[in-house]
């Protein structure tokens, strides 16, 4: 489980909101589990840089987890992946 979930959730919106088209915000797409990609926030590019972004920032080989690029579209797809690579 991630030590300081709220924390890391702050950090990953952050992050998020610098990826999101122009205009667009995480918190104006709805909650954790709204998929960003299909409520028009981020694109298919921006997947790509949240891999970058979990691999550099939190260690996470997604490859090796199995983690579908599917499962980053949302909030809590991310922070699922971080909760399991940390177990």
């Amino acid at each position: 489980m991630i030590v300081d979930r709220a924390a890391v959730r702050s950090e990953v919106i952050e992050f998020l909101n610098s990826v999101v088209r122009p205009g667009q915000s995480v918190s104006g797409a709805g909650d954790d589990e709204t998929n960003l990609i299909d409520a028009g926030v981020m694109d298919s590019l921006a997947l790509i840089q949240i891999f970058f972004y979990l691999e550099q920032n939190h260690d996470l080989n997604l490859h090796a987890l199995g983690i579908d690029p599917s499962e980053l579209a949302s909030v809590s797809g991310i922070l699922s992946s971080i909760e399991r690579a940390e177990q």
